[in-house]
């Protein structure tokens, strides 16, 4: 479930960057949140029908914001995942194909565990070019 959460937030984000970066109008742009919860199931928020885990706030949002309910996802573990979500990109045609390890100096003839590269374009430069403040705030995991 973790990939389908974070590939509805990519498809959202990026019709939203589309409309920002495209509209003419003068007017207030929308605020952007992007929430990844890793390793959670479908039915783990009360939206989507969890009877157990109480999720009010996340269930405010989804009720007056935009859910998608079909996705796909970039790669089935966390950090190519989340490269695919910042990047909109397909992880494995940039080299990002595998979870990080702990670096030490064996890794340094292997570019594929040193994350993403610097020259990646990612949501927060399309957001500012759009003229958005961005923040990242919790795991990274991405190098």
């Amino acid at each position: 479930m973790r990939s389908f959460i974070m590939i509805t937030t990519l498809v959202l984000t990026s019709a939203v960057i589309s409309f920002a970066n495209t509209s003419p109008r003068k007017t207030k742009k929308p605020n952007i949140l992007i929430i990844l919860a890793d390793d959670m199931g479908q039915g783990d928020m009360g939206y989507l029908g969890s009877k157990k885990l109480r999720t009010p706030n996340l269930d405010k949002l989804a009720k007056k914001g935009i859910y998608c309910v079909n996705a796909y996802v970039t790669a089935s573990v966390c950090a190519p995942s989340r490269a695919g979500l910042i990047t909109g990109r397909q992880p494995q045609r940039f080299g990002f194909e595998h979870n990080l390890t702990e670096w030490n100096s064996t890794m340094a003839d292997r570019p594929e565990f040193h994350g993403l590269t610097p020259g990646e374009y990612t949501i927060a430069d399309h957001l500012k070019k759009a003229g958005y403040e961005t923040a990242l705030i919790g795991k990274w995991h991405l190098g």
